[in-house]
């Protein structure tokens, strides 16, 4: 009788084994030779799952947003619509272990996608879904009378994310500085100006 084999949970050992990797040695230590054996699979096994290193790193991309998800759904949020907006503008941000790795990672996936037509609709996908949530909590915001509804919303939910991407980039790169706290005082003031 042949060996049934699970892929979906070979890909889940993958993707764990990746990101173990990543985020203790960093992403450029995670080639296809060394994930595969960390997983105790040979190379042509992994390549069964995916051809090559974009296949993989969307592979990872998507499994860090199921973390993203999954961490979101076990928060107690605010239910003051300032308080429950800075939360969430929180949670994009690099203030923790975890989200320094996955910021780490959308830099790369970032930056590869440039010259990478697979990650590119992906990457694509991923800010238009940011425009997305910043619209939303602007929207929130604005029908809890915290902002002037004769904002430009095109223009804020743009500004907002430019903010917190640079925000991200910044504490990743510079963590002795942006600190949590200096983190939470920059989210905090812009909210604050926007909402005078």
């Amino acid at each position: 009788m042949p060996k049934i084999v699970d892929h979906d949970h070979k890909r889940k050992i993958i993707a764990e084994t990746a990101w173990k990797i990543i985020e203790t040695e960093g992403i450029e230590r995670a080639s296809i030779r060394r994930i595969a054996s960390e997983a105790g699979m040979s190379t042509g096994a992994l390549r069964h799952y995916f051809s090559n290193q974009d296949e993989l790193l969307l592979f990872i991309m998507e499994y860090f947003l199921a973390r993203g998800r999954e961490r979101s759904e076990n928060i107690s949020w605010s239910t003051n619509p300032l308080n429950a907006v800075r939360e969430t503008l929180l949670e994009l941000v690099p203030v923790s272990q975890d989200k320094q790795t996955e910021t780490g990672v959308w830099l790369v996936f970032a930056i590869r996608s440039l010259t990478s037509a697979a990650l590119n609709a992906k990457k694509d996908e991923l800010t238009e879904g940011e425009y997305i949530l910043m619209e939303a909590l602007l929207e929130i915001l604005i029908k809890a009378g915290c902002i002037n509804k004769t904002i430009n919303i095109e223009i804020e939910k743009l500004r907002l994310a430019v903010i917190i991407e640079g925000i991200s980039i910044h504490a990743l790169l510079r963590p002795d500085i942006f600190t949590i706290e200096k983190t939470e005082q920059i989210i905090t003031h812009h909210l604050n100006e926007l909402c005078n």
